[in-house]
């Protein structure tokens, strides 16, 4: 038996293994700085909320969550509504008005789908969110999933 091959192989694998929690650990303290800078902090139990909603692996739901903590950067002050429908959509999959409404209402426990509609529609004028539906059947994404799938 040649155990050297196999040692080879457990240190290749122990590199990989510190090379992603190396990986994951900037990206924290990222997000960290991130809620340092922004007025998030007041919105915590939106964030919690939003984390126990996410049924993904934690990188996702991570990457997730600094999605929506930029473009919520970028914008500035918004309103309770406006922050859930980003955090929603932080995802990066095309939703209706229905999918988006149903998020918001988890997160915020109430919504108004008439809200959700008229902010998806403002938040699509200024550019932060596109319609890849069409005008009768909308289906939004953030405007930021496509720049980065276009990279």
């Amino acid at each position: 038996m040649n155990y050297s091959s196999s040692g080879s192989d457990a240190s290749t694998s122990i590199e990989k293994i510190l090379e992603t929690l190396d990986r994951l650990t900037r990206r924290i303290d990222r997000l960290e700085r991130l809620i340092r800078v922004s007025s998030i902090r007041e919105n915590q139990n939106l964030l919690l909320n939003f984390l126990s909603l996410a049924k993904a692996p934690y990188h996702v739901v991570f990457q997730s969550v600094l999605r929506a903590w930029i473009v919520l950067y970028r914008l500035g002050r918004v309103d309770p509504v406006t922050e859930s429908i980003i955090y929603v959509l932080s995802n990066c999959s095309a939703q209706s008005i229905s999918e988006v409404y149903r998020g918001v209402k988890q997160l915020r426990k109430k919504a108004s789908r008439t809200v959700v509609s008229r902010k998806l529609k403002l938040l699509e004028a200024s550019g932060v969110v596109v319609n890849k539906g069409s005008s009768k059947r909308p289906r939004y994404i953030l405007k930021e999933c496509i720049t980065v799938e276009t990279k």
